[in-house]
């Protein structure tokens, strides 16, 4: 869970990097798309080990 979690922030953090280059530089659309998806992926992997993280929480209760 916690690689998950880590995961989704490393991977947020690089495509952030990269969307903020798409203004200032200048790439192709695409590279929008690609870093926007990228975000969504690593978001909804943040969700998904919190999810993980309070689940078994539960079951140890």
């Amino acid at each position: 869970m916690r690689f998950l979690w880590v995961f989704g922030v490393l991977m947020f953090i690089a495509c952030f990097i990269f969307f903020v280059m798409n203004f200032m530089g200048g790439f192709s659309g695409i590279t929008l798309v690609v870093t926007l998806f990228g975000m969504l992926n690593a978001g909804i992997a943040i969700g998904v080990a919190e999810l993980l993280n309070r689940s078994s929480g539960l079951s140890k209760e």
